[in-house]
Parts: C-alpha cells; structure tokens; sequence
C-alpha cells in the first residue's frame, strides 16, 4: 500500500476566495485510489512502474474517471483536452462531469510547471459552457531517488504561480514511494 504523507490546496494557500473549493469526496476518493495502489507495483520493473502501472492502479480504483492509457498501449481520447499543431494536449485521468483533471507524476519535477499550466489552459478552455478543468490534482512522491521531495517542489512552483492560475482549486497529494525491505 502506498502512503499518503501529506495534501494541500491552493484554495488553502491563496487570498482569493471567490473560487470554489475541491470537492471533499472527490479528493477522499483520490487519496484512497492512491493508497490502494498495491507495494508490488513498485517493486516489479517489469510492469514499467514508471511509464503506467501506477497510473493504471489509481485508475483501477477511480470510476467515472478516464484513464488517458490502457494496459493494452493504446490512447484515450477522452482525456484529450485540446490539440495544437498536431499534438493532442491530455492529462492522465478525467472526469468530464466533475470536471475534474489529474497529473500523476512519479520522478519528473520539471513537469510539474506544466501540469499546472495544462490545468489553467483546460480551465479556459470551454465545453458545454463550461470550463473543461475546474479542478486539477497533481499526485507526486514526497521521495525518489535522485529527484528528491517532488511535493515540496510542487508547493514551491503552485506558490509561485498561485497569482496567475485562474482555476477553481488544485490539490497536491504528496504519497511515499514504498521501499524494499
């Protein structure tokens, strides 16, 4: 089981209040999606951890949510958000009545800037008069090797942002990568 060490909002970290806060049940419904994510994903190198199989696992536990991967290697299409020259532009999971948008990063801190600013785009993006991502959830590791404290970064980079990102609410759920014994 993975751990979730931490969570944050920017609701909770900026002055604005004007915008709606993220759906309680939905990040209860996240978290408990990440740590139901079995200790042998990470532990089996030859599920491609890094490429997936996580996502795959929170997507397992997350219905109404579409899942931008398959276990086969193909494309969801439903969680395109927009396509610009020639590149579809999607987040890892979607829930497209919720409106709900979610990025799982498991080493990478330099896409943590752009996770949030696909967040902003889609929140400006419309369909059916509404924005496409009200809400958007980063899932990053509070360690891995060689990368560090990953959700520390996030909070750095979404306070650093905070004043540009016209978006409902973005929640930061930081988990601990479990180690071999």
């Amino acid at each position: 089981m993975v751990v979730i060490e931490d969570v944050t909002r920017l609701s909770d970290r900026r002055e604005q209040t004007a915008s709606a806060k993220f759906p309680r049940d939905a990040l209860e419904a996240i978290q408990a999606a990440v740590r139901n994510v079995p200790k042998s994903v990470f532990e089996d190198t030859t599920k491609h951890t890094e490429v997936g199989e996580f996502d795959a696992q929170i997507a397992d536990h997350l219905p109404g949510y579409e899942y931008e991967g398959s276990r086969t290697g193909g494309y969801n299409p439903n969680c395109k958000l927009w396509t610009h020259l020639g590149f579809n532009y999607s987040v890892d999971l979607y829930h497209r009545d919720e409106r709900i948008a979610i990025e799982v990063e498991k080493s990478e801190r330099k896409n943590i800037s752009d996770d949030l600013l696909k967040f902003q785009k889609g929140y400006r993006t419309q369909k059916d008069g509404r924005p496409k991502i009200e809400f958007g959830c980063l899932i990053v590791p509070v360690n891995y090797r060689g990368s560090g404290n990953i959700f520390q970064h996030s909070l750095a980079k979404l306070d650093f942002m905070k004043g540009i990102l016209f978006i409902d609410d973005v929640a930061v759920i930081g988990y601990r990568i479990p180690v071999s014994d």
